[in-house]
Order: C-alpha cells, then sequence, then structure tokens
C-alpha cells in the first residue's frame, strides 16, 4: 500500500507529494502513481524505512457536542429584516430559529456583526465590544443566543483577529505617534517614511501603506489598506528593523491579552464559539512550519481550555492539519486555502477575479459539473491524509460556499438533480456539515449584483434570503429600493414558502437527507469513512461510512451521463436513500458492479 504525504499541508506553497513504498513489492504501483499524479510537481520516492516525524496534537479535544453539530452559515445583513430598514438583523434571525431548527441545523455561524463602517463587509471593525446598530444591540445578541439555547440551537460568531478598520479607536490614537498611549503598539508601524520596508511575502496576503497620519510612518495593512493589521510580533524579528516586535514584546502581549478579553466578553453573555478570520497570518515574518502562529494560538487556546472548555474554533485556514494541531477544532477547506485548489477543483465551474490576483488557477472542469471533465483525485488524495491525521482531533470541513465564495447553483449547474447530487457530497462526508443560508433551498449565485460595502464580486452570494414572494421575497417590508441587495427577480427563483410544500425541492431534500444523517450515526462527524472507488476515475465517486454496527455507501455521479465503478465489498447492496432508481447493482469479475444514471445520488445500506 502507498502512503501519500501531500506537502501542501506543511508548507505553505509547496506542491509535491511524498510517496512511501518498497520498491521491489510496490514497482508497478509506483509507475502507475507517477502516470497519473500529473498534477503534482514532484514525486519523491523512498523506502518504507524512512520514518516522518508525527504531527503533534494538543492534550485537550474538542467539546463532544460537536461530533453532532450541523453549522447553518448566515451573512446577517440579508438573512432576514425585522425592521423594514433593507439590512437583516438579530431580531430578524432570532425570529427564523423555528425554521433553522426544522431544516435539521444546530449551530449558527454568523459573520461578523461588531461595529463597522462596513468597507469589507464588518470584516473591518470599529468595536469588537459592541454590535453595529444595523443588526441590532447587545441585548438583542443575548435575547438570540438564549432563545437559540433553549431550542438547542449554538450560535458561534466571527473573530477578525488580524486587523481592525483604520477607523478603530486604537488606530486613531496609534497614529498620533504618542508612544505612551495605550495603543501605540497594537500596530506595526516604521520609524520614518524614508525607507520603504521591502514587500512582505505573498503568502502573508500583507504590504505597506503610507498616509499622512502625526506618526509620519509606514503601517502594515493585511487585505485593503483601510484594514491596518494588529501587532502579534515578529517570528524572528530583524534587528535593523526597529518596529519588528517579538512574541513578548509589549505591543503583541498587550494585543493577546486584548484578544482573550474580547473572547470572554462574549463568551460570558453565552456565546458557543467563533470562526477566525486569515487564522494562520497573524504572527508576521513565521516560517513554513507556522512555529509563530502556533505558539500564538497555543497561549489563546490553553487559556480557552482552562476557561471556556465547551466553546469552539473554526479556522480560515484550509491546511486542517496544521491548524488541528494548533487546537482549532476545525478548519474549513475553501477558496484560499494554503496553496491548494481542493475546494475549487470540486465547486468552481470558472474563474473569478479574486484568483487572478492569487495565481492559484483551479481547472475550470470541476468535479460537480455534467460535462464530467472534472476531477476528484486532487481533493481526495489530500483529504485522505487530513482525514487519518487529524481523526479524534478536529474536523477538517468543506462547506458549501460562503460570503467570498460562489453558490453551487451557479453557470451551467443549475437544475436540481445537479443541486441535489452536490448537497448530497457536502451532507455525507465525514466532518461538521457547513451549509451557507439559501443553498438549502437552492438559491442562485447573482453574477452582476451591484458592488457594495468592498464586495466586489463576492455580491453574488450575498443577496437577500428568499423566503417567499413579491418583490422582497418576504425579506424586508422596506422599498425594493431600499434594500441591502437586490433579491432574485427570477421568475423561478426558489424560495422557502413553497419548496415546504413540495416534497420533491430542494428544502426536503436537505431536510431529509439531514434527518437521515442524524437517525445513523455511521453517516454523521464522526462515523468512519473510507474511499471505495478509484480517486483517479473521477465518475461515480463511491465511499463507505461505516460505525454503531452499521454500514453504508454512498454513490455519487454529478455528470449527465451514467457512469458504473467496479468495488470491492461484502454484503448485499440495498439502495436506501436519494436516486435509488437510478442505481443498478450486479457481480463482475469477482467485484461489485454499481452503475448509476447521470446526476444521481444513491445511499446504500450494506447487509449481511
Amino acid at each position: 500500500m502507498l502512503a501519500y504525504l501531500n506537502f501542501d499541508y506543511r508548507h505553505k506553497y509547496t506542491n509535491f507529494v511524498l510517496v512511501i513504498f518498497d520498491a521491489e513489492t510496490h514497482a508497478a504501483d509506483l509507475e502507475f502513481l507517477i502516470m497519473k499524479a500529473h498534477f503534482l510537481s514532484f514525486v519523491i520516492c523512498l523506502s518504507l524505512s524512512v520514518s516522518l516525524g508525527a504531527v503533534s496534537f494538543p492534550e485537550y479535544s474538542y467539546p463532544k457536542w460537536l461530533e453532532e453539530a450541523v453549522i447553518y452559515h448566515i451573512y446577517p445583513s440579508s438573512y432576514m429584516d425585522s425592521n423594514g430598514d433593507g439590512y437583516g438583523d438579530l431580531e430578524g434571525i432570532r425570529s427564523r430559529l423555528d425554521y433553522i431548527k426544522s431544516v435539521g441545523f444546530n449551530t449558527i455561524w454568523m459573520s461578523p456583526i461588531f461595529c463597522s463602517p462596513f468597507e469589507d463587509g464588518g470584516y473591518d471593525i470599529t468595536d469588537y465590544y459592541k454590535i453595529d446598530p444595523r443588526f441590532g444591540t447587545n441585548t438583542d445578541l443575548v435575547n438570540l443566543v438564549k432563545d437559540a439555547h433553549q431550542k438547542g440551537i449554538r450560535v458561534c460568531l466571527d473573530l477578525v483577529a488580524g486587523h481592525t478598520s483604520d477607523k478603530h479607536p486604537w488606530f486613531i490614537e496609534s497614529a498620533t505617534g504618542d508612544k505612551n498611549g495605550h495603543y501605540a503598539d497594537y500596530y506595526i508601524w516604521t520609524n520614518g517614511k524614508e525607507t520603504k520596508p521591502a514587500k512582505p511575502s505573498p503568502t502573508e496576503r500583507a504590504n505597506w501603506v503610507y498616509n499622512d497620519y502625526p506618526r509620519d510612518g509606514y503601517y502594515l495593512k493585511n487585505y485593503y489598506n483601510i484594514q491596518p493589521a494588529l501587532n502579534f510580533g515578529f517570528y524572528q524579528p530583524n534587528p535593523e528593523h526597529s518596529w519588528e516586535d517579538a512574541f513578548d514584546d509589549p505591543g503583541p502581549r498587550a494585543v493577546r491579552q486584548e484578544i482573550k478579553d474580547i473572547l470572554a466578553f462574549w463568551f460570558d453573555k453565552g456565546v458557543d464559539g467563533f470562526r477566525c478570520d486569515m487564522a494562520n497570518s497573524l504572527v508576521k515574518g513565521d516560517d513554513a512550519e507556522f512555529h509563530g502562529v502556533r505558539r500564538l494560538w497555543a497561549d489563546i487556546f490553553s487559556w480557552k481550555h482552562e476557561h471556556y472548555p465547551e466553546t469552539i474554533f473554526l479556522s480560515e485556514w484550509s491546511s486542517p492539519i496544521e491548524s488541528i494541531s494548533c487546537g482549532f477544532d476545525i478548519d474549513i477547506i475553501c477558496h484560499n486555502g494554503c496553496g491548494n485548489t481542493m475546494y475549487r477543483d470540486i465547486m468552481y465551474n470558472t474563474l473569478r477575479d479574486a484568483d487572478k490576483v492569487t495565481g492559484i488557477y483551479p481547472s475550470k472542469d470541476c468535479w460537480l459539473d455534467k460535462s464530467g471533465k472534472g476531477r476528484f483525485d486532487t481533493f481526495v488524495i489530500p483529504f485522505e491524509q487530513m482525514y487519518r491525521e487529524t481523526r479524534g482531533h478536529g474536523f477538517p470541513c468543506m462547506p458549501t460556499s460562503s460570503h467570498d465564495t460562489w453558490r453551487m447553483n451557479r453557470n451551467q449547474r443549475s437544475t436540481l438533480p445537479e443541486l441535489k447530487t452536490a448537497m448530497t457530497f457536502f451532507l455525507t462526508m465525514p466532518w461538521v456539515p457547513i451549509v451557507y443560508y439559501g443553498e438549502e433551498i437552492g438559491m442562485r449565485s447573482m453574477d452582476g449584483a451591484p458592488v457594495v460595502e468592498g464586495s466586489r464580486d463576492r455580491s453574488a452570494e450575498r443577496t437577500p434570503m428568499q423566503w417567499g414572494p413579491g418583490e422582497t421575497a418576504g425579506f424586508s417590508t422596506a422599498d425594493p429600493s431600499k434594500l441591502f441587495l437586490p433579491v432574485d427577480a427570477s421568475k423561478t427563483r426558489p424560495e422557502v414558502a413553497a419548496e415546504q410544500a413540495d416534497p420533491s425541492s430542494m428544502l426536503n431534500w436537505t431536510k431529509d437527507l439531514l434527518a437521515f444523517r442524524a437517525q445513523h450515526p455511521a453517516m454523521g462527524n464522526v462515523g468512519e469513512w473510507r474511499m471505495l472507488s478509484d480517486p483517479m476515475q473521477p465518475y461515480p465517486v463511491v465511499y463507505e461510512r461505516s460505525g454503531s454496527g452499521e454500514r453504508f455507501v454512498v454513490i455519487l455521479n454529478p455528470r449527465a451521463a451514467a457512469a458504473e465503478a467496479l468495488v470491492d465489498l461484502d454484503g448485499k447492496v440495498v439502495p436506501v436513500w436519494g436516486h435509488t432508481k437510478a442505481l443498478t447493482v450486479r457481480k463482475k469479475s469477482g467485484k461489485t458492479a454499481l452503475r448509476i444514471k447521470g446526476t444521481s445520488a444513491v445511499i446504500c445500506q450494506i447487509q449481511p
């Protein structure tokens, strides 16, 4: 058997795989791998006697409740407007808790709701301790959390730890140049503007900015110019750069304490966890092994585990072995990951503008496309390693989409069978499901939606939730011209009200699938998983879920044409969920032949 170690997940942008094999026994396997692994830059071959250093995970683990969690990601401005001002708010979300529970979600993650000028959709914060008036008040959040808990729903917020708005009072004081001010070293400033510092590494997503502030120096930003980076220090400060603080210098130490204070403030109000924005980039000048950021998160998580052990942290990192070994409970495998294209090769059927900036180009022929030209190996080979190494410590999770990522319903992927097949993949893998609002009804990406609040082309996935008929789709009582973003005006747009009454709808497919997952632990977050079909044969994909004395097989065929896989299976294969009439099972060459019609998904139970 070959063992894979994909160095995308140990070294930021290195793209090669280490294959451990016995040259005499596995010569044929090696030849096959070299032929098939053309998506990798290098293949290094060593004997089985080579030993690799094991990744070290924290002694503590995730809270037990995470094993049954199903997360619903809400972009608050777009979900439900309770007061008719055209923007979604916390009271609106609270009014929809029964709906959220009815679908099968038991955890909410909300994008940022703290005070902000919204020059980057709320990811530019001016007060971490106060809810923005757009969304309500701190009391409104407490009431939302209280009601959610009574219904068995947990609530997670979004922590933008890496930067603030340049309009934050911390930055304003820091920019005055008063070196004795409390916030003087909360940010990273050069001493004067005469010599511009070298541009940081592209992997740090940062750059230097000069404005005419009294401090008269460059400051380090993280993304937009209006997002100055908070000072968590440098991994190895350059002695020639006096502005580079070490981990335990006063500035970084004060910022770490501030982060703990923010967390404690909201945890004490009942919040159950946080998703951390740009989690791997906080310490500047870090090395390929993330020693600097590991030290940072070790400090925060040891404190968190002592005082708030039942809370969780999700990381925006896309490198689960690294992030979970740092102490995160979930790592979100998303479009902007550490040098990998796993999500993009599964989901993107065109490139978007942001890809031209990063230089990370996915295949235009994604796996979830009826053309049948996509690949699954570029996802599943690294995922197998992630799953194996993090099992029992945390969860590598891939969301359906997000506030930054196009919805499943986009371009040629728009029919109900396609969307149902895609949702089946996201809800049957061994992870904590993360479903973006509106995906459960099949909302489409609204390409061409107006650019608002720094959204660029991301407005497409931030349009208002479609609750029912009317000019505002039940989202708001405001005049349509006053809405945060326009609703889908299509006569065939999906709506919650209509889909609740339609047994064959996307909503009921999602609801029934989540219920099936909850009823069978083998299909859940901690049920065992193994790939059965050949990763190099992307259609159909077949994998097994097992546990608690049950075994299931998931068969997925996103392409329009029928497909067949030969797999090793003992026992009787009985279709029990999904497009059950689309599957034909027979014995062939001593194996089980699973033939499935196009754009179909079936779950089978394996009986003795």
